[in-house]
């Protein structure tokens, strides 16, 4: 009985109405992220071919007048070989140019990683990045450091060099950069939807209910479980129609590859970080997700026994979703006087956790993977009991009104 039922309430939800236009939503969303967001998607290294021109044609007519008022030698007032670096600048430019247009993305990286080595200032100095953010110095020398580790392990691994490796556009940096933004969010919000009407929906046809051999807080439980799956399979779907539009477009990756993380908030220098491999932070974030779909889920069966209505149910738990985001600021370290670690609502973008972003971000080390995972397995837990106290209160007779 207990199977037919999860298969009955399955079926329900994969024949229901009211998800065909949020299906369609997300289908379109999907694909215009994969073939028109990401493909012109542009970050600080994205190679400005006009630009690089420019520049070019104005060195080299500064070096031929130069060459015509014998103003070759050193400047005097500042010491600097102001000829010769503008020489050493043409050729490096001119180089990168030269590989960009030719597709020999392998040349241009390496000319690329040797210009940013001694040339910091290029994201530091850069006034128009991070510009409306609160500390742009720290943020630009962050991505910075980021930067040149990925730049770095592309060189030492040897790799193929092309243009998805280069500006992060295969399937699996695609699928790495979409959890890091708010991915998580986005997956979570779908599953709300999914299971936000597993109740309201059965109260039309309340008659048909009064003569199944379960006991209320079984169907729940089944009710729940079959959301869950369905919720599973979407997001599975999902990511793997993403990563292999994107793989048709640059090439799939490779799991080896580094994504940098910060082991420490003290200098902010090379020594506070380290890396794991894409394929360890894929498979970090992708474990926890389950249990966030579960919370979600469970969560909204509660809403659904107090609220009965559906929109009210989706409205709520995407108020909890994104609770966090009421207070959260760069420099919020404690909520009502505890840790914000201590919250699990700081672990709802788990794409941040397993990069220690959210670190960065608050300039803390407490928030970790190991106390996410307590932290939401306890609001779980938290939930649960909730859950059975509210299933004795309001019955299926109570809930659907029979009699």
């Amino acid at each position: 009985m207990n199977w037919n039922y999860l298969k009955h309430e399955f079926l329900i939800t994969v024949r229901s109405r009211r998800n065909i236009p949020f299906l369609l939503f997300v289908g379109v969303l999907l694909l215009s992220y994969c073939l028109v967001l990401l493909p012109n998607a542009n970050t600080k290294e994205a190679f400005d071919k006009k630009g690089t021109e420019k520049y070019l044609v104005n060195l080299e007519i500064q070096q031929k007048l130069r060459e015509q008022i014998g103003n070759t030698g050193v400047v005097l007032h500042s010491g600097i070989p102001v000829y010769a670096w503008n020489d050493y600048n043409y050729g490096l430019f001119k180089g990168m140019l030269s590989a960009y247009t030719e597709g020999n993305y392998t040349r241009l990286l390496k000319l690329r990683t040797f210009y940013l080595e001694g040339n910091k200032d290029e994201y530091v100095n850069d006034k128009a990045l991070f510009k409306v953010f609160p500390f742009p110095g720290k943020d630009r020398e962050h991505l910075y450091h980021q930067t040149m580790i990925q730049y770095e392990d592309y060189i030492t691994k040897g790799v193929p060099i092309t243009f998805g490796i280069m500006y992060e556009k295969t399937g699996l940096q695609a699928l790495q950069n979409f959890l890091q933004g708010f991915g998580v969010y986005f997956l979570l919000f779908c599953t709300i939807y999914f299971s936000s009407d597993i109740l309201s929906r059965d109260r039309k046809h309340r008659t048909l209910l009064q003569g199944i051999p379960l006991s209320w807080y079984r169907q729940l439980n089944l009710k729940s479980l079959s959301a869950f799956l369905y919720s599973m399979l979407f997001i599975a779907g999902v990511v793997v129609i993403g990563v292999l539009i994107m793989s048709w477009q640059y090439g799939f990756g490779y799991f080896d590859l580094r994504v940098p993380t910060m082991i420490a908030q003290q200098t902010f220098k090379i020594q506070d970080y380290s890396f794991i491999t894409i394929a360890s932070y894929l498979g970090k974030t992708l474990a926890v997700l389950p249990l966030l779909l579960l919370i979600f889920v469970r969560l909204n069966v509660i809403f659904s026994l107090l609220l009965k209505n559906e929109w009210f149910v989706l409205m709520f738990s995407t108020v909890v979703l994104f609770s966090e985001r009421l207070y959260f600021s760069r420099t919020t370290r404690e909520l009502f006087g505890l840790d914000i670690s201590l919250f699990p609502q700081t672990y709802f973008d788990f794409g941040k956790i397993v990069d220690a972003e959210k670190n960065y971000l608050v300039n803390t080390e407490t928030i970790t993977y190991a106390k996410g995972i307590i932290a939401l397995l306890s609001l779980l837990i938290i939930i649960e009991v909730i859950l059975f106290l509210v299933s004795r209160l309001v019955n299926k007779r109570r809930y659907y009104k029979f009699g």
